[in-house]
């Protein structure tokens, strides 16, 4: 029966040593042993190892602190675990991972430590690697959204002017633009690509780029959309599809014109009530015609608010500050939102821009 468990004992071990880098110590840290894996990465014999202090392993980069914690946690009768590099015979340097066990006698004191290490060299490496790439694709891409941001034009007067721009990732497939034309009147737009990432924040900006060249120009929203649709064709994929609210506003004539396809109604808070318009078009596709205008009288209107459909398609949708019916009731309430959209997590851009009606004061 002894026979026997000697031989469990013997195969527990023989387990151990292949698998683990092992050593026994003294009290005071002296190498009283050490299998094959250790000495195969210290690059030292068995015979400058044995009779030796741990230190002889000891990365003068590492902090002091590490080991006394490590050995006021043994002498505690505790066991130690942690990360930290060892130094080989020849200078060169690996990391181990390493639990230290105090093996005590039958009188409650500490007899020996015995450390088992595992070699974690190339998973930190390759770690290191994956934390390099990530960080260079996240400086990609916040050098992407700052020049795709830099396109975003506002020449509209702030003081009565209230916008909400939050993309749910480093890359925005939202875009907008306000513009104030030679002839008085207003350009507003709100461009929601299909998707994240790379594709539908380039689609937009092209887009926008178009849009903005031909603002520039004279005609009404109506000749801006005959020369844009064209062009935008050229930037969609097969099966991409680019939602638009697109509004002109002529405060001398009263009058509002718009284009909107694929987007939420957006909002027109007039003396006594609030009018919501609907899209009076298709999103944009391949196969999309030349969209429709509509024009509205808006003698007397005091607010316009449009927005992209991550304001409204999230769980905390029926908060009263994601309602756009009150939130262009209660402007003040937009500024709250602006703050509390950091506590959530969207799925998708938020956008929103709401104009008081201030051209003629």
């Amino acid at each position: 029966m002894q026979d026997c468990e000697s031989n469990i004992l013997e195969q527990y071990k023989y387990i151990v040593d292949k698998t683990n880098i092992v050593s026994k110590s003294d009290l005071l840290g002296t190498i009283t042993y050490a299998n094959n894996k250790f000495v195969e990465i210290s690059g030292y014999s068995i015979i400058e190892l044995l009779g030796q202090p741990h230190s002889i392993l000891r990365d003068p980069d590492t902090p002091s602190e590490i080991y006394k914690e490590l050995w006021d946690t043994i002498q505690a009768k505790k066991i130690w675990r942690g990360i930290f590099q060892n130094v080989k015979k020849d200078g060169s340097k690996y990391t181990v991972e390493a639990s230290i066990y105090p093996i005590i006698n039958c009188d409650g004191n500490i007899l020996e430590y015995i450390s088992i290490r595992h070699n974690i060299t190339e998973l930190k490496e390759l770690n290191l690697k994956n934390k390099i790439l990530r960080d260079y694709d996240i400086s990609q891409q916040n050098i992407a959204r700052e020049k795709l941001e830099a396109g975003i034009v506002n020449e509209l007067d702030e003081k009565n002017l209230k916008v909400i721009y939050h993309p749910s990732d480093i890359l925005c497939g939202d875009f907008y633009s306000l513009f104030r034309r030679d002839d008085g009147s207003i350009f507003i737009y709100i461009l929601d690509g299909q998707g994240h990432g790379v594709s539908p924040a380039l689609t937009v900006f092209a887009a926008s780029a178009t849009i903005k060249e031909l603002v520039k120009g004279k005609g009404g929203l109506k000749k801006i959309c005959k020369k844009l649709f064209p062009t935008i064709k050229t930037f969609l994929g097969e099966l991409e599809q680019l939602s638009y609210t697109m509004i002109m506003i002529s405060p001398k004539d009263k009058k509002l014109s718009y284009a909107s396809g694929g987007m939420y109604p957006f909002e027109i808070k007039g003396k006594n009530e609030i009018f919501r318009n609907k899209a009076n078009n298709l999103p944009f596709m391949q196969f999309s015609k030349i969209p429709e205008v509509t024009k509205l009288n808006i003698s007397d209107w005091k607010s316009i608010m449009l927005y992209s459909d991550g304001l409204v398609e999230h769980i905390k949708k029926d908060e009263d500050h994601f309602i756009p019916r009150l939130l262009i009731g209660n402007p003040s309430l937009i500024d709250y939102t602006s703050k509390s959209l950091n506590q959530y997590k969207f799925d998708d851009d938020v956008t929103l821009i709401h104009l008081e009606n201030n051209f003629n004061s």
